[in-house]
């Protein structure tokens, strides 16, 4: 059996990632976001708000479930938000929380629980979180997403030397950058005036030129690393370097 916890389910690459696993047999698939839209017998979904540490610490209680030995436990880190795009005066204590909640505090919340699960209830795991171009690229009105993005790939690039450290050959983390992808972020990006984002006739062209990436065939390409990680040696990157 393969066990699958999703956040951020309800659209856009963590639902569609839900959805080629719900192919598979011999696979269940845990939802974590506020609304549910996949209906499957082998889906649970589990309704939380993200931009809540205590409703994400609640959440994390859904790791302690039975597993047994012959198990392979995976934690996909993938709900994010990329509002409000504005320069860095600009952002309220509310906005500023939010985003960092739910971009980068409650993923290190989801690691550290789903780390916890003993060794005797696995037989592997796998981390894998949704990270972003703008964790290495300075883009006006996106300081906060980048910042957030860029420490989830510095914290998964700790974790891995920690497990390194532990002996632990049996859990692998990864962080991984989608590109460009069809999405209602990828609205919302388009949706921004100039003042606050001066690059944004690079996205509406992207979408005008048919440039944006279908959800499916990027969670097909994280699935790739899901189910051969072996072949993926580095612990960030994007799926852009991917054949």
């Amino acid at each position: 059996m393969n066990s699958y916890y999703i956040s951020g389910t309800s659209s856009g690459i963590g639902k569609a990632i839900a959805l080629v696993l719900l192919e598979r047999e011999d696979t269940r698939v845990i939802g974590i976001s506020r609304t549910c839209t996949i209906e499957h017998i082998h889906y649970t979904h589990v309704y939380a708000d993200l931009s809540d540490p205590a409703q994400v610490a609640k959440t994390a209680e859904i790791f302690k479930a039975k597993h047994t030995e012959t198990e392979k436990l995976y934690l996909i880190n993938n709900a994010g938000v990329i509002d409000p795009i504005q320069y860095a005066q600009a952002y309220s204590e509310v906005e500023i929380q939010r985003l960092m909640q739910v971009n980068l505090i409650a993923s290190i919340q989801l690691i550290s629980a789903f780390l916890k699960i003993p060794k005797s209830k696995y037989n592997s795991r796998i981390i894998l979180s949704v990270s972003s171009g703008a964790a290495a690229k300075v883009i006006d009105g996106w300081s906060l997403y980048g910042a957030a993005k860029a420490g989830l790939d510095h914290f998964s690039r700790h974790v891995a030397r920690e497990l390194e450290l532990a002996g632990d050959n049996r859990t692998r983390i990864f962080s991984v950058a989608p590109g460009v992808v069809d999405t209602a972020m990828q609205q919302k990006i388009r949706e921004t005036t100039s003042d606050s984002f001066s690059t944004v006739d690079r996205f509406l062209a992207l979408q005008a030129s048919g440039q944006l990436v279908a959800p499916e065939v990027i969670a097909r390409k994280y699935c790739r690393i899901l189910d051969d990680p072996e072949h993926f040696p580095d612990v960030v990157f994007s799926l852009r370097d991917l054949n």
